[in-house]
């Protein structure tokens, strides 16, 4: 069955039972952007439909919204170079790159892909107007926010059966303080074309405001797409990303998401697998400490037979900091064969760390092979021990602790440099001397 699936209905309540203060503070936000963005199309009027978000929302029912409710001022710093960052945050990256700081493009710090049957370039100088809106946008307030203001993103087309010769880096960067940042990206990949997608997001340690940022891919039959995903957000900044990823028949995708850093995070990643053979893998890491708060949220819809999906997030929790874990499998009917596996594991290193999870599976096919399981737990104390007892520092040992728990996700990331770049900067966020000498001296 391909392409007559209806769309995942998300758990979400029209008119839920909540309290007016919420949402008016959702109305003053709208009326706020509208003072830097006008908003456009029928995002608008989703959002007038739509709930502000809540914890008396399902999807919500585990994230802190309050940060959101404040201020924005239009942005001052629209370059790379006046941020004083790097437009390419990985050393040694030999790779495209198309750069945005504050939600502006920065053409002089970009370097777009000039390959035959690739089409990359900045929505702001497209002739097109951004996509109508989709069942994200239908279903969730923050998404709808993005459609109605979203004034930038990336546009790229990739040609049947064109292999782009080298990674494409998308860097997101945030100076500032109160900045209302919202991005939208359309990927379209056809039949049997091949191509490395790297998003970065950064901030300096005085930036504040919301980054959200919408992506819609699609990926024809027998393509292979791999995107990298790594978040590392100094500052006051609340960072929303949502994903909506569409294969058809015998595509592969791969998404490994790393979360380094962030004051605020919530990554809400969809896919559907709408043809026969689709393969599809999901994995990320999460490690917050102090007060930070990463939430991970992902649908895997498979509406055809023969499908597999593995998925892997893996959470280590420091200090005061939180996180969520919301995964769910849904296959339809139609959908014999499937093969899909989802495992969250999770580590509190303190008594004051929290994780809320939840995995589901929601299975309308008898003639599949589906698991799910969720961990949570500490660091082994007989490991640390065997550590220590071999002259390896207390830091030390938990790295390669961390590193084991994290390893496989690691290890999946498309690019090496982009997995050497996220080890160096995980070593020097929480202390550890450096990552690979500590490996090496096991």
């Amino acid at each position: 069955m391909t392409g007559t699936a209806e769309p995942i209905v998300m758990d979400l309540q029209r008119k839920p039972n909540i309290h007016p203060a919420t949402q008016a503070k959702g109305e003053a936000l709208i009326a706020a952007l509208a003072d830097l963005r006008t908003g456009t199309g029928l995002a608008t009027e989703y959002l007038k439909e739509l709930p502000v978000p809540h914890r008396r929302v399902e999807r919500w029912k585990h994230t802190p919204v309050s940060g959101f409710w404040t201020t924005y001022e239009a942005p001052r710093v629209q370059t790379i170079q006046a941020a004083g960052c790097e437009a390419c945050p990985v050393p040694g990256l030999h790779a495209y790159r198309i750069v945005f700081v504050n939600g502006m493009f920065d053409a002089e710090a970009s370097d777009l892909p000039v390959h035959s049957g690739v089409r990359c370039e900045p929505v702001s100088m497209t002739a097109s107007a951004p996509a109508e809106a989709g069942n994200l946008e239908k279903s969730d307030w923050f998404a709808a926010l993005n459609q109605a203001h979203a004034t930038e993103g990336m546009k790229l087309h990739v040609d049947k059966g064109v292999v782009l010769d080298r990674p494409l880096l998308v860097h997101h960067h945030t100076h500032g303080q109160k900045s209302a940042n919202f991005l939208r990206h359309e990927i379209q990949v056809e039949s049997n074309a091949q191509v490395q997608l790297i998003h970065w997001s950064t901030s300096n340690e005085e930036a504040s405001g919301m980054v959200n940022i919408m992506m819609q891919m699609d990926v024809a039959s027998g393509a292979i797409v791999a995107l990298d995903k790594v978040q590392d957000e100094a500052g006051q900044v609340h960072h929303l990303a949502f994903e909506q990823i569409n294969q058809a028949q015998a595509s592969q995708v791969r998404v490994h998401t790393g979360t380094i850093q962030g004051k605020w995070v919530r990554n809400d990643l969809n896919f559907r697998l709408d043809g026969e053979g689709c393969d599809a893998v999901l994995n990320g890491f999460f490690l917050p400490k102090d007060n930070e708060f990463v939430d991970n949220h992902t649908t895997v819809d498979h509406c055809a037979a023969h499908c597999t999906s593995s998925e892997q997030y893996q959470g280590i929790l420091y200090g005061s900091s939180s996180g969520v874990f919301n995964g769910k499998v849904f296959v339809r009917p139609h959908a014999q064969q499937t093969n899909a596996y989802q495992q969250n594991g999770n580590i509190l290193v303190t008594d004051k760390a929290t994780i809320n999870a939840k995995p589901e599976l929601e299975i309308y096919a008898d003639d599949v092979k589906c698991s799910h399981g969720c961990t949570i737990g500490q660091f082994d104390e007989e490991a640390l021990f065997y550590a220590r007892s071999r002259g390896i520092g207390e830091s030390e040992a938990k790295a390669m602790l961390v590193h084991a728990f994290i390893g496989d996700v690691l290890d999946g990331f498309a690019v090496q440099e982009v997995r050497m770049e996220v080890e160096h900067r995980l070593a020097t966020k929480h202390g550890w001397d450096t990552w690979n000498d500590t490996l090496e001296s096991a």
